[in-house]
């Protein structure tokens, strides 16, 4: 895995860009969509973990695959 400053900061530029609001909090990332539950983003010792209030998505590192589900759940 990615460091993990690097990694918040890569999702972040994503977020902004997608003009999401969101708070990091140490190794954690909360993102409000409008209309929907909170989302959130947690770093563990080996995968990254993104928290919906239907699903929860468990990744290796930050990817395609990553960005792809969390655009569906921010979208």
């Amino acid at each position: 895995m990615n460091n993990i400053h690097d990694s918040i900061s890569l999702i972040e530029q994503y977020l902004d860009i997608n003009n999401a609001e969101y708070q990091v909090h140490a190794n954690n990332i909360e993102i409000y969509p409008l209309e929907k539950s909170v989302i959130r983003i947690k770093f563990n010792n080996s995968e990254i973990e993104i928290i919906s209030q239907a699903k929860e998505y468990s990744f290796d590192k930050i990817n395609n695959n990553f960005f792809s589900q969390l655009k569906s759940l921010i979208s």
